[in-house]
């Protein structure tokens, strides 16, 4: 690993609280993992030995119905933590399936060695506290957008959540998936997500090249979701 990509590390949420002795403890036996497109990180079901950091690419979290029909959980990027909270369930085994979108880097780090150090650290157990915290509130929030709110407020609040809230026009996106997988995330059809994007498209809010967006307007799309 470059000495960049340590330092981005070192403030990681889950690791900031570390002392350098601990962190560097903790990397020692880390392990660096590429995927392929499609590769599985983990199952469903599967015992939760170890959590993950992603370091490049895209994580697709996801469980299967009875059916055989995906449900797309969320989509971890970089820096986004995979598997953590399974260290904290009675049975410690994953909850859900974990495949790279595309190709991946991620940081494989042993559950059993970090707990060690938190029984060591009052500040690193509040650290991952506020981390799953954050991960509960945006859930929550999530659910709200999914079952009470118009695809086009689905989508708005998506893009907006790739962006930098002081960023205001002009703004360069690369989407984190490809758009039947962000479909699938917001709960429609790939048709209807095409549908709002060309319907902002006409509105002046935004540009669609590919797998990249130009926001034209930020405050137009904020003004979608409020």
């Amino acid at each position: 690993m470059t000495h960049c990509s340590m330092d981005t590390l070192r403030q990681h949420v889950l690791l900031s609280a570390l002392t350098d002795g601990q962190f560097f403890s903790l990397m020692k036996k880390a392990r660096l993992l590429q995927l392929l497109a499609g590769e599985h990180l983990f199952n469903q079901g599967e015992e939760a030995k170890r959590f993950y950091i992603v370091l490049q690419g895209s994580i697709k979290f996801f469980r299967l119905t009875s059916g055989g029909r995906e449900i797309v959980i969320n989509v971890f990027g970089e820096q986004d933590p995979v598997g953590e909270a399974a260290m904290f369930m009675t049975e410690q085994h994953y909850p859900a399936h974990a495949t790279a979108v595309k190709s991946a880097t991620v940081l494989s780090i042993c559950s059993q060695d970090y707990l060690e150090l938190l029984h060591q650290s009052y500040e690193s157990c509040f650290g991952i506290l506020g981390s799953l915290a954050s991960r509960l509130k945006r859930s929550i929030g999530d659910i709200e957008t999914l079952t009470q709110q118009s695809a086009a407020h689905r989508v708005a609040h998506f893009i907006l959540s790739l962006i930098d809230e002081s960023e205001q026009e002009g703004v360069e996106v690369k989407l984190p998936a490809t758009k039947q997988l962000i479909a699938s995330r917001l709960a429609m059809q790939p048709e209807t997500l095409s549908r709002v994007m060309r319907d902002f498209k006409e509105k002046g809010l935004l540009d669609v090249h590919g797998g990249h967006l130009t926001i034209f307007s930020v405050a137009g799309l904020q003004r979608l979701i409020q």
